[in-house]
């Protein structure tokens, strides 16, 4: 089971998932679709059994699936340091403005 994060008091739940969301999403297109690109991609096969026309079509949407499937169910810690991140440049932002 996944324990959910602390939130700090200063952030509304709202901000916190908004990040969360953000976080994961990025993570997952900056660091899991070419790894998982690169997987599959190294493990197809060659000759009778290279990929067909829809497997290298379909491929890329399939590893962007693959990569939101995961980050919603791993708890990286890149992630939680991605959110804070936004966060601490959140409030930097609204500190600015007032």
């Amino acid at each position: 089971m996944i324990s959910l994060p602390s939130i700090p008091q200063d952030v509304s739940v709202a901000k916190h998932e908004r990040a969360d969301a953000a976080a994961r999403q990025l993570v997952g297109q900056a660091f899991l679709v070419p790894l998982l690109k690169e997987v599959r991609e190294s493990t197809a096969g060659h000759g009778v059994f290279s990929p067909g026309a829809a497997e290298r079509r379909f491929g890329p949407i399939l590893d962007h699936q693959m990569a939101d499937t995961l980050m919603t169910r791993l708890d990286l810690d890149l992630v939680t340091q991605v959110r804070q991140s936004m966060l601490n440049r959140e409030a930097q932002v609204a500190e600015v403005k007032s």
